[in-house]
């Protein structure tokens, strides 16, 4: 799960690599449409 910083929208990010390294990412967001911070919330393992 991973959340916007600037709209607060929260969604699932499906990746093929290990979250756990990383304390935010800089991601599209579709409710912003354009590239943003995102926090990651948790971990969701298959």
């Amino acid at each position: 799960m991973v959340k916007c910083r600037e709209c607060g929208n929260e969604r699932v990010l499906k990746v093929s690599y290990y979250l756990g390294d990383f304390k935010h990412l800089y991601h599209w967001c579709p409710i912003c449409k354009k590239n943003t911070y995102h926090e990651i919330l948790a971990r969701i393992a298959p």
